[in-house]
């Protein structure tokens, strides 16, 4: 996508970076020690999600954000996505950065993030994991049944499928259904920021991948092993990844520390940027 076209998805415009004989958005802002921005997995998904702690932790940090391959301002190909695409391109985000760096990711993108911090440990100082999946959830990898999915929503009764799931009625009723635990936290600009990223040019191809569970993985053998500082944020009214869910978290790796948002669903970042960062900043500020 090119820069004068790109989606107003973060404060900053993006640059790019080649991969894989793809464009890759990144932003990037302050100054410090580093932290990227790792965002969600779903039709609507985008740095935008991160736009908040983008904002505030450049106050402190160099932070750096991605669109992953098939999201927000990346290149959208009309690949057959697996969690492996991810884990790479993540890693490769870090390589480029070259130097210890935080990582703050959200669901799905969380799992993808610890998978990749245990394959550059060197590069991955700590980790922030919102309402993160892979333990317990969205865990089971591809069977069979995935793949006669996948194809069922690759054809045009999956492209219809996809646009009525993607209209701006729909997108507020998944906001408000899991997203969000006030609906009134939808503003209009919100709607819209989600909106028009699933509704760019190859936006169909990476999310009905998400929904024939292509992009499922199981972290549980990783996250045992991992020795970084670990703090997952979870939101108090969070319904499809609810917070019984935290406790395979701890299970796994008794170094985790688990704190709660309260007045909060899957998005704490960005429905409660300042109880989210009263957490989130002194951790990633400590030594």
């Amino acid at each position: 996508m090119a820069q004068d076209t790109a989606l107003p998805l973060l404060p900053v415009a993006p640059t790019y970076f080649g991969w894989r004989d793809q464009q890759i958005a990144t932003y990037q802002a302050g100054a410090g020690r580093p932290v990227l921005l790792i965002h969600s997995i779903n039709a609507a998904a985008s740095t935008f999600e991160m736009r908040e702690p983008f904002q505030r932790l450049s106050r402190q940090f160099a932070v750096h954000a991605i669109d992953l391959l098939g999201y927000g301002n990346s290149s959208r190909p009309p690949w057959r996505y697996r969690a492996a695409i991810y884990v790479d391109l993540i890693t490769a985000m870090l390589d480029r950065i070259g130097e210890p760096t935080a990582l703050v990711a959200s669901s799905l993108g969380a799992a993808y993030a610890v998978l990749a911090a245990a394959r550059r440990p060197q590069l991955v100082s700590r980790l922030v994991l919102i309402c993160p999946t892979g333990i317990g959830q969205l865990d089971r990898g591809p069977g069979i049944a995935a793949y006669t999915v996948y194809q069922l929503l690759r054809s045009p009764f999956g492209r219809v499928l996809y646009e009525a799931l993607t209209t701006r009625t729909s997108i507020r009723i998944f906001l408000a259904n899991q997203a969000y635990a006030n609906p009134d936290n939808i503003t209009p600009d919100r709607l819209e920021g989600f909106y028009q990223t699933c509704r760019s040019p190859g936006a169909y191809y990476a999310p009905i991948c998400f929904l024939s569970s292509l992009l499922n993985c199981n972290i549980a053998p990783t996250f045992a092993t991992l020795t970084q500082p670990t703090l997952v944020v979870w939101g108090s009214d969070a319904k499809t990844s609810p917070l019984a869910l935290a406790s395979n978290f701890v299970r796994t790796r008794v170094a985790t520390k688990v704190v709660t948002i309260n007045q909060a669903s899957l998005l704490v970042q960005d429905e409660q940027p300042e109880a989210f960062m009263a957490q989130v900043g002194p951790f990633l500020a400590s030594p």
